[in-house]
């Protein structure tokens, strides 16, 4: 044998060696191997590439190398024409790596993560074969799927309302910060929209919870159609909407959008097969005229909306910064007066009723008077109106009634005498179905036999349902407590009607009174009251005396009391028993009257 048919033999030797080293590599691999040839089919597959493609020798071998994928995934810096796949980019001689792939197989979609790389002929330019290498990674971008779709999901629930899918609060004011960044570069204006529905709380009440949420939900989709799609409408929560309005140029673009919201409202709605009709009120605030910042634009918005809901409802206000000042001393006071409430911070002071027959005291009216934490006392005409508005009434009157009757009791302990106390009933509290449960409880604390105490109602919260008035003032007679009407002559009353209601006396309004004796139009009034009362046997009190010659004016009418100034001003409880055992004093007329 010559040297070179040995080295040839050798070197023929080593190839095969190479070559079964390569194939058992090849085979032992996890990953999935093919080679595949300069025409594109494959000439040759691992077994891992067979468990991974799900398909057997012969569905692989032979076959285009799209076998593994037909198309190529954007990944990172990587781009290409969709319609290119790896092995032909390879083809191409340019390497791929890091793509991810997907393909169809019998388990259904499957994404791998491929490499090739071409291998080139001799002459360094011609690509000979292609190596493609890939791993099954679907588990695994499944699950990044997942998370992705959690992770939105959980971002939409936290910056979206769960009932009308709205922005909510924490979007809203993203959405308000960007609209008017954008604004201060174009030099453009962001309007804020605050919408509260009218009368809702009455659907909600009369319709059930249910058909409120589905009203919220039809007003929801009317508002988003009412705006330009650079706009956001979002809930502000319970029946508040916001509207942001970006890029806008005058007013009359407001104006036109408000105009749309209207119309859209009006419609009917079938809310639990009743038809329903609603209305809004609407307060705009417009960046960078009213604010700078969305917390305050929208809180210059609800300023807005309140002054609209105060102008009648269904209407929309514009922000104005003079109101703005009122209304925020009155937010103050509100939020006072309930930690008022919380903390009775509350006092009564007493203004006796002098009796004009006897000369006596005869009665006292408890006044009530808010005493702050620092010692000021806040009188009624200044936080009562705010208690009525809010409900607060309620409790203030029910804490004055209780105290009136235990205080009452404590005189008569003390031996003070027996006289009736009368405590000032709101329109809220008269109206209310558990006021005589609530009167009764108070004298059963108290311990109070109910003659001594009496209630005293207005002319005008007794004539606003005469029906209803009636039946509450017959359960007021049926527990035996004494029934006054108060501000007599400021209101139109039904003398057949006063004439049924179980009443004990007209309190005649103070405004008559100290316009006596100089007006003689108040003189002859006074006297009609006075004459009225008699002939429907009832007492008659004049309130606001504050001299000698209206008292002489009210005696010679034959008024039964008289209250005011000039007999003795409102005092605090712990007065009352001095003032009732000080010396009468003579009275020109030579009757004798106490303080």
């Amino acid at each position: 044998m010559t040297r070179t048919s040995h080295n040839l033999k050798a070197l023929q030797s080593s190839l095969r060696e190479s070559q079964a080293r390569y194939h058992s590599v090849i085979a032992a691999m996890a990953e999935g191997v093919v080679i595949i040839g300069k025409d594109g089919r494959v000439i040759e597959c691992n077994e891992a590439a067979q468990v991974i493609l799900d398909r057997g020798l012969d569905g692989i071998v032979g076959r285009r190398g799209s076998v593994i994928s037909r198309r190529a995934i954007k990944e990172g810096n990587v781009r290409f024409r969709a319609s290119e796949c790896p092995i032909v980019i390879a083809l191409r001689g340019s390497a791929c790596t890091g793509l991810v792939m997907g393909i169809t197989s019998r388990q259904g979609r499957r994404w791998l993560s491929i490499n090739t790389r071409p291998i080139f002929d001799d002459d360094g330019q011609t690509v000979h074969t292609v190596v493609a290498s890939f791993n099954d990674i679907t588990d695994r971008r499944d699950a990044e799927d997942a998370l992705k779709r959690s992770q939105e999901k959980l971002y939409f629930l936290a910056t979206h309302d769960g009932l009308t899918n709205l922005p909510n609060r924490s979007l809203l004011h993203a959405r308000i910060n960007h609209a008017t960044a954008l604004a201060q570069r174009t030099a453009m204006q962001v309007a804020i929209l605050f919408i509260d529905l009218d009368r809702f709380k009455s659907i909600n009440d009369n319709l059930g919870h249910t058909a409120g949420d589905t009203l919220l939900k039809a007003i929801a989709d009317r508002l988003r159609e009412c705006v330009r799609q650079s706009d956001t409408v979002a809930r502000q929560g319970g029946d508040e909407f916001i509207v942001v309005m970006e890029n806008v140029q005058d007013v009359d673009e407001i104006k036109q959008a408000v105009e749309r919201m209207q119309a859209a409202l009006a419609k009917p709605l079938v809310i639990s097969a009743q038809e329903v009709y609603m209305t809004a009120s609407i307060g705009v605030s417009v960046f960078p005229k009213d604010a700078e910042d969305s917390d305050t634009l929208v809180r210059h918005a609800d300023v807005a909306m309140y002054r609209a809901k105060q102008g009648g409802r269904n209407c929309v206000q514009f922000y104005d910064a003079a109101h703005d000042t009122h209304s925020l001393q009155r937010f103050s006071l509100e939020n006072r007066l309930r930690r008022a409430v919380d903390h009775k911070e509350f006092v009564l002071h007493y203004q006796p009723r002098l009796c004009l027959r006897s000369g006596n005291i005869c009665a006292m009216e408890a006044l009530i008077r808010w005493q702050t934490p620092e010692g000021h006392l806040i009188l009624p005409d200044e936080f009562i109106p705010i208690a009525e508005e809010t409900g607060l009434i309620i409790p203030v009157g029910q804490w004055a009634l209780e105290e009136a009757c235990r205080q009452n009791k404590r005189w008569q302990d003390e031996g003070l005498g027996f006289m009736p106390v009368s405590v000032n009933l709101s329109t809220k509290q008269f109206a209310d179905d558990d006021l005589a449960a609530r009167i009764s409880a108070a004298l059963a604390a108290a311990a109070i036999d109910a003659r001594w105490l009496e209630l005293e109602i207005t002319e005008s919260a007794a004539m606003s349902d005469l029906w209803s008035s009636s039946q509450t003032l017959k359960a007021l007679q049926g527990l035996g407590v004494r029934v006054t009407l108060d501000d007599f002559g400021t209101g139109y009353s039904s003398l057949s009607y006063l004439r049924r209601f179980p009443i004990h006396a007209l309190k005649i309004d103070r405004s008559f009174i100290t316009s006596t004796p100089a007006d003689q139009d108040a003189v002859a009034i006074v006297g009609a009251i006075a004459a009225l009362a008699q002939s429907l046997r009832l007492e008659t009190v004049g309130e606001g005396t504050e001299s000698l010659s209206q008292l002489e004016l009210l005696h010679n009418f034959g008024y039964t009391e008289a209250q005011g100034n000039y007999i003795s001003a409102p005092m605090p409880a712990a007065e009352i028993p001095s003032f009732m055992n000080a010396p009468p004093l003579q009275w020109p007329g030579g009757d004798l009257f106490s303080r």
